[in-house]
C-alpha cells in the first residue's frame, strides 16, 4: 500500500494541531487551499534520489535577541525513511522520523521551532499559534510566482506568504509580534523542493531593519551513503 501521502497529511495534522483521526488522514487533498497544497502535500521529495542528505543554512538576526548561525540536515535513506537534524546542541528540534515521506519535513521542523519560540516569547499557548497558522494558510495566504538562484542557475518558484496574527482577535495580547510575516519559497527544480523558509518581524517604520528575522536556505545536497554519514550540524554559540 502506498502510504507516503497519508504520512504527509499525518505530519501536517501533527504540526498544525488538526487532530489525528482517520477522517483527517483520509481528507481529500482537493479540499486544501492552494497554499496548503504547496507547503504541506506536494511531493517535494520526488526529485530526491535516496540516499541523499539535504543541507540548509539557518540564520537568526535582528535587534530583539542575539542572533546565530547554524545548520539543518534532512537525510533520506535508501528505504526512503526521512530523518531531520534541525539545528545543533541545546537548540536542536527533534521530531520522529517519517517512513516513505513525500513532503519535505524541513517545513514541519521550521514551524515547530517557530511555534515553540512564540510560546517562549509571549507566554501564550502553542496550540493557539498552530491554529492561527493553520487558519491563515487556509484563507489568508497569498501565492505568487517568482524565481530563485540555485547552483548558478535561475529556476522558477512559488512563494507563499501569510501573516497569521495581523487580524487576530487576540492581537492586543501579542501586539509586539502581530505583524510577523511567514514566507515559504518552493521550487520543484531544487533538491527537496524547498528553497527558503523565512519569518520576519518588521521594525516600526518601513525603512527599519527587521526586529527579528529567521531564514532557512537550501545550500546543497549530497547523494550516497557516505553523504549521510559525513554530514553533521555545526557547533555554535550559546543558544537563545
Amino acid at each position: 500500500m502506498k502510504i507516503g501521502p497519508r504520512l504527509s497529511r499525518l505530519a501536517l495534522t501533527l504540526a498544525l494541531g488538526l487532530g489525528t483521526s482517520l477522517g483527517a488522514l483520509a481528507a481529500d487533498p482537493s479540499q486544501f487551499s492552494e497554499a496548503e497544497k504547496l507547503v504541506f502535500t506536494d511531493p517535494q521529495l520526488a526529485n530526491v534520489k535516496a540516499p541523499t542528505s539535504l543541507h540548509y543554512s539557518f540564520v537568526k538576526s535582528g535587534t530583539l535577541e542575539p542572533g546565530f548561525q547554524d545548520e539543518v540536515h534532512i537525510d533520506v535513506d535508501s528505504g526512503r525513511k526521512v530523518q531531520g537534524r534541525f539545528l545543533s546542541g541545546p537548540r536542536a528540534v527533534v521530531l520522529p522520523a517519517i517512513e516513505q515521506a513525500e513532503a519535505n519535513p524541513v517545513i514541519l521542523f521550521f514551524l515547530e521551532r517557530d511555534i515553540r519560540d512564540m510560546e517562549r516569547l509571549t507566554k501564550g499557548k502553542s496550540a493557539y499559534f498552530r491554529k492561527r497558522i493553520r487558519m491563515a494558510m487556509v484563507d489568508a495566504a497569498t501565492v505568487r510566482d517568482t524565481r530563485v538562484q540555485f547552483n548558478g542557475a535561475e529556476v522558477p518558484a512559488r512563494e507563499v506568504t501569510l501573516q497569521p496574527y495581523a487580524k487576530d482577535p487576540m492581537r492586543p495580547r501579542f501586539e509586539r509580534y502581530a505583524d510577523k510575516r511567514y514566507t515559504f519559497v518552493l521550487a520543484k527544480d531544487v533538491p527537496g523542493g524547498v528553497y527558503q523558509l523565512r519569518t520576519s518581524l518588521p521594525g516600526a517604520l518601513p525603512s527599519d531593519a527587521p526586529v527579528m528575522e529567521e531564514v532557512l536556505t537550501l545550500t546543497g545536497a549530497e547523494t550516497g551513503k557516505a553523504a549521510l554519514a559525513a554530514s553533521s550540524p555545526t557547533k555554535t554559540s550559546t543558544p537563545r
